[in-house]
């Protein structure tokens, strides 16, 4: 079985979305030098969830892993570099200059 590409599998996700064609993130990019968030419409939050456990496995929340989410009204703000911390580097995917929010 060949390995799976986490990178390749994040940027999906975000660019694409659910495979019904809808998308679960509604916008996303670099806030600043080391934040780099992704909005969710609350319709999709476990659906995303969901398909980060699956490309990152159950690990990516042993340990009392935490992260900062900030709901707002329309959606939940996530900052990636903070959940995916360790796991992936998000630059390589989404290059600060390309991605600025």
């Amino acid at each position: 079985m060949a390995k799976k590409n986490c990178e390749l599998e994040l940027y999906k996700l975000i660019m694409e979305g659910a495979s019904c064609g809808f998308p679960y993130v509604s916008e996303f990019g670099w806030i600043d030098e080391y934040r780099f968030v992704v909005w969710i419409d609350y319709l999709w939050i476990k659906e995303f969830m969901d398909k980060i456990v699956e490309i990152f496995e159950d690990g990516i929340f042993e340990d009392c892993r935490h992260f900062h989410a900030i709901m707002q009204s329309h959606a939940i703000c996530i900052d990636l570099m903070d959940l995916l911390d360790g796991f992936v580097d998000i630059e390589e995917v989404f290059p600060k200059e390309d991605y600025k929010h």
